[in-house]
């Protein structure tokens, strides 16, 4: 296991994203989660956040993560991973990629659901800065300290449409180097540590390469409700401020 622990986190988030059933495709994404609403073509060119209010947002976040952790238990949802993840990722047990794979998916769908525009571009190898986007997300997941700010700075006027906002990735081209690298080493630490892989491994068997959904349920729900809430609070500052600027033109 590498011991620079923001190398191993950004080199796990560049193989996961890599895969079909993680990488999330922010259009199709949103036109699965309000296909049957009536502002659809808007929400796909401006955000959800450009509709409705972040509470709204938050409500609609438990669904999706009671749909995550759902799914998360099957077998299906695994499907699109490598029958051996660690060749790839080198992360040293199949159970910690498959874990964080899933992880770093449901946090996407969050991010997108509160207004993020695309995590990615359209070349095959993340940048630094989608690279500490997502480093970001993960860090919110797992309560890391300093993750909330990295959020902040990532997703910047996200109360206004994407038409006219300053893009989150742009802003974050300002953050200095040593933030990123604390949050991304405790990303880096939580995938290294034994303790995961050997709680997982000894609680529960591995049926077919897939993790029981006990352990997946256990943890899944937490991280991304502790997600949910540091993107909602967020949304929520922001559009506070975009209403009373608004008001004070008026």
């Amino acid at each position: 296991m590498p011991k620079d622990k923001y190398s191993l986190a950004n080199r796990t988030i560049e193989g996961l994203v890599k895969l079909p059933m993680v990488r999330v495709n922010r259009k199709n994404f949103l036109k699965t989660q309000f296909k049957d609403d009536e502002n659809l073509k808007g929400i796909i060119k401006n955000g959800p956040q450009a509709y409705y209010s972040a509470n709204e947002l938050r409500d609609m976040a438990d669904v999706l993560i009671k749909d995550n952790v759902t799914k998360a238990a099957s077998a299906s949802v695994l499907a699109g991973l490598p029958s051996n993840p660690l060749i790839m990722l080198g992360t040293g047990a199949a159970d910690i990629a498959q874990y964080f794979g899933l992880a770093l998916r449901m946090a996407q769908q969050l991010a997108y659901l509160f207004g993020e525009d695309d995590l990615f571009n359209p070349k095959s190898h993340l940048n630094e800065v989608e690279r500490g986007r997502l480093l970001g997300l993960l860090g919110g997941m797992f309560g890391v300290s300093g993750a909330a700010s990295l959020i902040y700075l990532g997703s910047q006027k996200m109360a206004e449409p994407l038409g006219t906002k300053i893009a989150g990735k742009a802003m974050l081209e300002g953050v200095k180097h040593p933030m990123m690298k604390k949050v991304g080493s405790s990303v880096g630490h939580r995938i290294s540590h034994q303790t995961l892989g050997q709680t997982v491994t000894k609680a529960v068997p591995l049926v077919g390469g897939v993790t029981s959904g006990v352990i997946t349920y256990v943890t899944f729900k937490p991280m991304g409700q502790r997600l949910a809430n540091l993107l909602a609070d967020n949304l929520a500052t922001q559009q506070a401020s975009t209403n009373a600027s608004n008001t004070k033109e008026l």
